[in-house]
């Protein structure tokens, strides 16, 4: 982890952890600033356009609400003919790294099934 603007660092409650890259920065360094860290993951600005250069965000985020509510849900999905039912998690697209996020963005029908 590095720090991407120099200064004291005394101001541990209001530092921002980069989830792509691991630098860091305080909630007020940031343009704009944020009043609070956020309760989500954040992104820096580099990582924020880099993440979504393939599109595949905007796709997921196209679905409708009743279907991204679902993301992380516990279901049962039949395995085949012959594995019965198994317990399985609805995966949130917008976690997807490296070639399986390069195989949804170039197959969208794929993920909107």
């Amino acid at each position: 982890m590095y720090r991407k603007n120099i200064g004291q660092d005394n101001d541990h409650a209001n530092l921002l952890l980069c989830e792509g890259c691991h630098i860091y920065q305080h909630t007020y360094c940031i343009d704009p600033p944020l009043r609070k860290v956020p309760d989500s993951d954040w992104y820096c600005e580099k990582c924020k356009r880099s993440k979504n250069a393939d599109g595949l965000d905007d796709l997921i985020l196209a679905l409708p609400l009743e279907v991204r509510r679902r993301f992380g849900e516990i279901c049962f999905a039949q395995g085949g003919s012959s594995f019965g039912w198994w317990p399985a998690i609805i995966y949130d697209p917008l976690l997807t790294v490296g070639s399986a996020r390069k195989f949804a963005a170039k197959h969208p029908s794929s993920c909107s099934k």
